[in-house]
C-alpha cells in the first residue's frame, strides 16, 4: 500500500465502491483523506472530516475519477475542502460527499450517483405506474367480460325458453 500512496497525486478525488453507492473523498496528502462522512458512519450526520487513507477505504479498492479541465488543482484543492472541515450539513441527495469533492475541483456540486439513482427511480415510478395502469385496465376488461358472459347465459336461458337460434333472438332484440 505504501507504493500506492506515493502515486497519489496531492487533490486527487477518490472514490471507494460499496454496496449499492460509492464514497468520495480527496487526497491531502502523507496518508490522509478530506472527506464527508454522511455515509461513512451508517446515515448518521457527520461533519466534514480528514481521515487515515486506511480509515477511508476501510479495506476496499480506491480508485481516482479524472477532471479534463479542472477548474482548481493540488493544493487550491485542499485548500477548498479544508474551508469547509466543520460543517456539518450532509444531506444525501442534496449535499453528500460527491458533491463535496466535485465543488473542491470544478467549482460546482454534482453528483452523478445522485442523477443516476434519481433516474433509476423515475423509471421504477414510470413502470411502476404503467403496471398499475395496465392491472386497472386488466380489471376493468375482466370485470366487463364477466358481464357480457353473465348477460349472454342469461338471454341464452330466456331465448331457451321460446326454442328460436341464438343468433335470431338478439338480432330481434337488437331491433327492440
Amino acid at each position: 500500500m505504501e507504493k500506492a500512496l506515493q502515486k497519489l497525486p496531492l487533490g486527487a478525488h477518490l472514490i471507494v465502491k460499496n454496496f449499492g453507492y460509492s464514497h468520495h473523498g480527496i487526497y491531502a496528502g502523507k496518508g490522509r483523506v478530506i472527506h464527508y462522512s454522511g455515509l461513512a458512519h451508517f446515515f448518521k450526520k457527520k461533519p466534514i472530516e480528514i481521515t487515515s487513507l486506511d480509515h477511508f477505504s476501510r479495506g476496499r479498492k480506491i480508485s481516482i475519477r479524472g477532471y479534463t479541465q479542472p477548474r482548481y488543482k493540488g493544493r487550491a484543492i485542499v485548500r477548498r475542502m479544508r474551508s469547509r472541515m466543520h460543517e456539518n450539513s450532509y444531506h444525501l441527495i442534496m449535499n453528500n460527499c460527491e458533491h463535496l469533492c466535485t465543488w473542491a475541483i470544478t467549482g460546482i456540486e454534482s453528483s452523478p450517483q445522485v442523477v443516476k439513482m434519481m433516474n433509476r427511480l423515475t423509471t421504477i415510478g414510470y413502470v411502476s405506474s404503467v403496471m398499475t395502469y395496465m392491472n386497472g385496465l386488466f380489471l376493468t376488461i375482466a370485470t366487463t367480460c364477466f358481464a357480457l358472459v353473465f348477460y349472454i347465459k342469461m338471454k341464452l336461458r330466456t331465448k331457451s325458453k321460446l326454442k328460436m337460434p341464438t343468433y335470431l333472438f338478439l338480432k330481434n332484440q337488437q331491433k327492440k
